[in-house]
C-alpha cells in the first residue's frame, strides 16, 4: 500500500475503531496491523481523534509581552555595556536606555522602553540568547587559572562591593596579541578604583611577575588616594 492509501485506510478505520466496544477494539487493531504492516503503537497513535478547532477561540497561554522590538533594544544596551551578563546589566537598564536615547544612539517607542525597563534578569537572558550565541564567550586567554593559593585567597563577587572605600582596585591584564597568543607581545595593566571609577593604565612588555609588580608600584605612585587593596580575576586575560 502507498502512503496515501494507508492514510485513507486509517482515516476510514478511525471512526469505526471509536464506535466499537473496548473488548472488540483489540481484534480491529490486529486487522489494521496486518493490513498496514505498522507497529501496534503506531496504529494507536494514528487512530487518535483529532482535536476540533473552535473558530474565534482565543490563544491559550499568557500573551507575549517581549517581542523582537524589545530584544533588539536589549541587544543595543548589552553591546554598549560591553556584553556583560544579564545579572549585571539589569540594574542599569533604565539609566543606560535613557542615555542612549538622549544621545540619539537608540530609537524606541515609549511602550518598548517601558517593557524593557520592566524586564527581569531571566527575561533579559532570554532576550539576549540569540545575540550571545553569535558572540564568542570571552576573549583569547593567555594565562591559566592558578590553584596554588586558591584556598587561601578570599573570593569576592560584584555583589559584595557595597561598603568598599576608595583605594580598592580591580586589576586585570589585557593582551595585545590579536588572534594568536604565540610569541612575546605588549600587555596593558588596567586598574579601576571600585568606589570612584578612577582608572590607571600601565603598559607591560610581557607579563612576568616582576614586570607586573613594577607596573603596580608605578600605578600606586600615581594614585590620588592611598592604595588599600587589589582584587584580580582567576588568571584569565582579555585580548585586544
Amino acid at each position: 500500500m502507498t502512503r496515501a492509501s494507508v492514510r485513507e485506510y486509517l482515516a476510514a478505520q478511525r471512526e469505526r475503531y471509536h464506535r466499537l466496544p473496548r473488548a472488540e477494539r483489540s481484534r480491529l487493531l490486529d486487522e489494521i496491523v496486518a493490513v498496514t504492516g505498522y507497529h501496534r503503537k503506531a496504529v494507536l497513535r494514528a487512530l487518535r481523534l483529532l482535536p476540533r478547532r473552535r473558530a474565534g477561540r482565543a490563544a491559550v497561554g499568557r500573551p507575549r509581552h517581549y517581542g523582537t522590538d524589545v530584544a533588539a533594544a536589549a541587544q543595543v544596551l548589552w553591546e554598549a555595556a560591553g556584553q556583560i551578563g544579564a545579572k549585571r546589566l539589569q540594574p542599569f537598564v533604565a539609566p543606560l536606555l535613557a542615555r542612549l536615547v538622549a544621545c540619539h544612539e537608540l530609537r524606541v517607542t515609549p511602550a518598548t522602553a517601558a517593557r524593557l525597563c520592566r524586564a527581569s534578569t531571566s527575561t533579559l537572558e532570554r532576550l539576549l540568547a540569540v545575540a550571545r550565541a553569535t558572540r564568542p564567550r570571552h576573549g583569547l586567554a593567555t594565562t591559566q587559572p592558578g590553584t596554588w593559593l586558591r584556598q587561601q585567597i578570599p573570593i569576592r563577587t560584584f555583589a559584595e562591593w557595597d561598603d568598599v572605600q576608595p583605594g580598592f582596585l580591580q586589576v586585570d591584564l589585557v593582551a595585545h596579541c590579536g588572534h594568536s597568543g604565540q610569541g612575546f607581545f605588549l600587555h596593558t595593566l588596567c586598574a579601576v578604583d571600585v568606589a570612584t571609577s578612577w582608572i590607571e593604565l600601565a603598559p607591560l612588555w610581557g607579563k612576568g611577575h616582576y614586570r607586573v609588580k613594577a607596573a603596580l608600584h608605578e600605578i600606586r605612585s600615581r594614585l590620588p588616594i592611598p592604595l588599600r587593596g587589589l582584587d584580580s580575576d582567576n588568571g584569565l586575560t582579555a585580548s585586544a
